[in-house]
């Protein structure tokens, strides 16, 4: 199932941070400062690798509250990858963060949000009922955009003029600017009575 917008019958006013981890990985404590300041439990979707590499990282993303998910092993093109490729993807990353942090992935993030079916029936048989996108794509992975140059207000801005109930917004531990924008972000969706949740409040 391809989730981009999920629906809580409870609240009217909820959006789940998400923040994916590649390569980058200097920010992660900031990030996981901040949100500790205010009370936040996000989603984070990691690189099977990333998590090898640095441990310790997603052993803090774990114990601080927030959910660790699979953002497959290499972030390569899954679609063009034959079904064994696939399947290493993902279950070799689900076995990586478990071992890690103890933590079971419930949830898988595509690189690029690229999938097809062929990919969904895999990923059903390896345990993911929910492959999650996102309804507001942040651009903090660029440093321009249509000409126009992605600076710590484009990313607030962007991101508090499209906010709406359930919005699953994407942003990276790598995002040139994302940790300056995040704490004025919160804020913002904090004055628009937003109330923070991890994906799985969503579902």
């Amino acid at each position: 199932m391809i989730t981009k917008g999920l629906v809580n019958k409870d609240n009217d006013k909820q959006v789940a941070l998400t923040f994916d981890s590649g390569w980058e990985y200097k920010n992660t404590e900031e990030f996981l400062n901040i949100l500790e300041s205010y009370n936040i439990k996000a989603t984070f979707f990691t690189r099977g690798l990333w998590a090898k590499d640095h441990p310790e990282l997603a052993k803090a993303i774990v114990n601080n509250g927030h959910d660790l998910e699979n953002h497959s092993l290499t972030h390569g093109h899954m679609n063009s990858m034959t079904d064994a490729e696939i399947e290493n993807e993902i279950n070799t990353t689900t076995d990586i963060i478990k071992e890690i942090t103890g933590f079971t992935p419930q949830l898988f993030r595509p690189p690029y949000g690229e999938y097809d079916t062929r990919i969904l029936k895999i990923l059903k048989k390896g345990g993911y009922t929910y492959t999650i996108l996102w309804t507001i794509d942040s651009y903090d992975w660029a440093q321009e955009m249509n000409g126009v140059k992605i600076i710590k207000d484009y990313l607030v801005n962007r991101v508090l003029s499209k906010a709406s109930n359930n919005a699953i917004i994407l942003m990276h531990i790598g995002g040139y600017e994302t940790v300056n924008a995040l704490p004025e972000i919160i804020e913002g969706l904090k004055s628009q009575e937003y109330e923070f949740v991890k994906i799985k409040d969503m579902l």
